[in-house]
């Protein structure tokens, strides 16, 4: 049975806020084998009857991953990752991946890769996809 978001295929993480059950976000992967504008960060506050798309970098790269502060249920962490396989290899990361916060329950979000402190990472593409070289 879906509940929206029919066409994100892959989910990488759901969360659900602990004192509001009918706030949800879902870090979306999407196609895994080519672009597909359903790839982001979602949120429903009611329940998963509809769905905002709140967190969005590219269409080839998706959220993989969501944590939620266990204090503050309005703050948010998604990890973005461009993924695309292919019949004949598999293409992980690339530029529009990365880490990003929300402090207000997904309303707006700040990048954080490049922040001091982060590690520091070139992305680097090869005829067989990107490499992480640091």
């Amino acid at each position: 049975m879906h509940v929206g978001l029919e066409d994100t295929q892959q989910i990488g993480q759901i969360r659900i806020d602990p004192t509001n059950p009918d706030l949800v976000y879902v870090a979306a992967l999407g196609h895994m084998a080519g672009p597909n504008p359903e790839r982001g960060v979602f949120r429903s506050k009611d329940g998963g009857k509809t769905w905002q798309k709140v967190l969005f970098k590219s269409e080839n790269a998706g959220a993989i991953d969501l944590a939620m502060d266990p204090t503050n249920s309005r703050v948010l962490y998604a990890a973005i990752w461009q993924v695309v396989r292919k019949p004949w290899t598999f293409e992980s990361g690339g530029p529009d991946g990365g880490v990003w916060k929300s402090t207000d329950g997904g309303d707006t979000w700040k990048e954080l890769t490049h922040n001091p402190g982060m590690p520091r990472v070139f992305w680097t593409h090869r005829r067989d996809g990107f490499s992480c070289e640091s």
